[in-house]
C-alpha cells in the first residue's frame, strides 16, 4: 500500500479493519498487564508500575510511532509525511520517557530489595533494548536533518540505516515485553500468557511488514546494480 497523500478522502474499508484489528491487537495485552500489575493492592508495590510503564511506552506509543509512519494506522491516515513524521518523533519521545521511568522503577526496586540488578534474560534483554533504543532515537534526529552530514553521507543512506536499526529495536523491545510474562512476577494465568505472547507477536508482524519491505526495496535500489540501458 502506497503513502496516501495530503488531503486524500476516507480511508477504504480495508484499510480500516486493518488499523482496527492492529489497535485491538496491542490495547489487548496492555490492558491485560495493566490490570495484573494493579489487581490485589498490587498498585502500593512500586514494583508494579514497571509494567504499566514499559507495555504502555512500548505496547501503545512506541508500536504507534513505527505504525503511524507508514501511513497505515487510521490515526495518520490523512497525515501529510512531513506531518506523519512529526508524530513518529513525538510518540517515541513520549515512549521512551515511559520506558526510562520504567528502568529507573525496577533499578531501584533492586535497590531497595537488595537484589543483584540484570540477572536474568529478560532484564539484560530490556536493558540490551532501551539502550539500542536510545541510540536509535537520536540516529533519528540526524535522519531528519541530513543536512548535518551532506554531502558527506547521502540522505537515502541515513534513511535505510535508521529504517532497519528501528525495525531491529521494536522486535527487541516487544521481545522484552513478552519474556517479561515469563519471570516470577507474572500473576496471570497460562492461557493469559500465551494470547499476550500471540497478541503481540502478530500486532509487530503486522505494524513491521511495510517497514521491512521498504527498507529492503530503498537498499536494492541503493546497494544494487545500475539499471541496464539498451
Amino acid at each position: 500500500m502506497s503513502d496516501p497523500p495530503a488531503g486524500k478522502g476516507p480511508p477504504s474499508l480495508i484499510t480500516m479493519v486493518f488499523s482496527t484489528l492492529v489497535h485491538i491487537l496491542l490495547l489487548a495485552p496492555v490492558i491485560y498487564i495493566i490490570s495484573l500489575a494493579l489487581s490485589d493492592g498490587r498498585y502500593n508495590m512500586l514494583f508494579s508500575w514497571h509494567p504499566i510503564c514499559m507495555s504502555v511506552g512500548i505496547g501503545l506509543l512506541i508500536m504507534e510511532a513505527v505504525f503511524s509512519i507508514s501511513g497505515e494506522a487510521y490515526l495518520g491516515h490523512k497525515l501529510s509525511r512531513p506531518n506523519r513524521v512529526n508524530l513518529h518523533w513525538i510518540l517515541h519521545t513520549v515512549g521512551l520517557i515511559l520506558i526510562a521511568i520504567g528502568l529507573a522503577i525496577i533499578v531501584a526496586n533492586k535497590i531497595e530489595n537488595s537484589r543483584q540488578h540484570f540477572a536474568t534474560p529478560h532484564s539484560i534483554l530490556g536493558l540490551i533494548s532501551i539502550i539500542l533504543a536510545f541510540l536509535t532515537a537520536g540516529f533519528g534526529i540526524v535522519t531528519n536533518n541530513p543536512k548535518w552530514l551532506y554531502p558527506r553521507v547521502r540522505p537515502v543512506l541515513l534513511k535505510i540505516v535508521h529504517a532497519f536499526g528501528g525495525i531491529a529495536v521494536t522486535i527487541l523491545l516487544l521481545a522484552s515485553i513478552i519474556t517479561g510474562t515469563y519471570t516470577k512476577w507474572w500473576p496471570g494465568s497460562e492461557t493469559g500468557r500465551n494470547l499476550v505472547f500471540a497478541s503481540l507477536f502478530f500486532a509487530g508482524f503486522f505494524i513491521l511488514l511495510k517497514p521491512i519491505l521498504g527498507a529492503v526495496s530503498r537498499s536494492k535500489v541503493v546497494f544494487g546494480p545500475p539499471p541496464t540501458t539498451a
